[in-house]
């Protein structure tokens, strides 16, 4: 019952515009060239809501060079996990022990709201493939 209360309660969030209260923008459908992740002050993310993150052609880069898009995905002899490829570290700091105890046994969209966390933290610094990614 916890879970899918948590699940509605994320979609509701996502229908609204976004799970932290930044402005409702249409994802649509974003080009290479408009993505809009790259390159942004902090104050800047937090006008970016999770549906047009985690849609961006940055974002799509990044889960599928990291985990070709799989969510049980483990690398580096255990220390990264799932789809981001995140160590405990950034799942404990991001609030993904909530979800589960490591990112490989949480859902693919709980995955993507904790990293959409930490991306409003520290932008695209923790996954090195989105550096030279150029959309």
């Amino acid at each position: 019952m916890k879970k899918i209360l948590i699940a509605i309660l994320l979609a509701i969030g996502l229908l609204a515009g976004s799970v932290t209260g930044a402005p409702l923008a249409l994802a649509g459908t974003i080009s290479k060239a408009d993505d809009p992740t790259p390159n942004l002050t902090k104050a800047e993310r937090k006008s970016i809501t999770f549906d047009v993150w985690v849609n961006s052609p940055t974002a799509k880069h990044v889960k599928k060079v990291e985990s070709h898009n799989n969510c049980k995905s483990t690398g580096g002899h255990g220390k990264y996990q799932g789809t981001w490829q995140v160590s405990a570290g950034f799942w404990k700091s991001y609030g993904g022990n909530k979800y589960a105890s490591k990112a490989s046994k949480a859902t693919c969209q709980q995955q993507d709201l904790v990293a959409y966390k930490g991306w409003l933290a520290r932008g695209w610094s923790p996954w090195p493939p989105a550096k030279n990614f150029k959309p």
